[in-house]
């Protein structure tokens, strides 16, 4: 398997080592990578995982070279060359202020023209911003999104809520900010995507969603989420 540095799902090691909390990580680890790898010990196998560019771990993908992907999300772009899994995590957009900063009762897109907002570019915020006709600062990462608000530049930082989150807690801010699910807005869902291309892909992939209904059977997944400050609701 191929995949990208995405934490809190997928962390590279030689990027941000990891805690006592985590001492079998390996080079690769994170909530998304441990939950693939007790899914498919489950069923007697072990998996290797690898870290590329992303464009050429999708590349890689349609072209059979790889047997999956993860994390991906499941958009009409890759359903002609991929098969998907079974959701590892879910994806909820969020609205990330100051401490208490907001003071309403529906957290939805239409309370953004009141305010000055920013979004990580190229993430799947920015698109929803841009079809909602909402103007936006973009910014190049989670740290500076954040620090945009704290020094009261941006009023909010409409992002990635889990991602947020952890990015947060590693720069000791979290208990400065606030974090609002935005209503009206589907979860959405990180998965593993299959190859078509690749021999066999449909077995492995039908392996791992046994073995994800296992870790759902058995409260495995609850406890590798807990441990990354994180939930799921399958």
């Amino acid at each position: 398997m191929h995949t990208i540095h995405l934490p809190p799902r997928i962390i590279d090691a030689s990027i941000l080592p990891p805690s006592a909390n985590f001492p079998d990580a390996g080079a690769v680890y994170g909530s998304d990578v441990d939950i693939l790898r007790a899914a498919y010990a489950t069923q007697g196998v072990s998996v290797r995982i690898e870290l590329r560019p992303w464009k050429r771990v999708m590349r890689d993908v349609e072209e059979g070279l790889v047997l999956g992907a993860v994390s991906c999300r499941q958009v009409p772009v890759r359903e002609s060359f991929a098969y998907f899994s079974l959701p590892l995590s879910e994806s909820m957009s969020a609205f990330v202020t100051r401490l208490g900063y907001l003071n309403v009762e529906n957290t939805n897109l239409d309370i953004l023209t009141r305010f000055d907002v920013a979004a990580v570019n190229g993430w799947s915020q920015t698109n929803i911003l841009n079809d909602a006709n909402i103007p936006y600062a973009s910014v190049t990462g989670l740290e500076q999104g954040i620090n945009l608000i704290l020094r009261r530049n941006q009023d909010i930082f409409m992002t990635e809520r889990d991602s947020a989150l952890f990015e947060a807690q590693q720069m000791g801010v979290a208990d400065r900010l606030s974090f609002y699910d935005v209503t009206g807005l589907e979860v959405d869902h990180y998965r593993v995507c299959f190859s078509k291309r690749y021999p066999d892909a449909e077995k492995w992939r039908d392996i791992l969603n046994e073995g994800l209904k296992e870790l759902d059977r058995s409260g495995k997944r609850e406890e590798i989420f807990k441990q990354y400050g994180l939930f799921f609701a399958p």
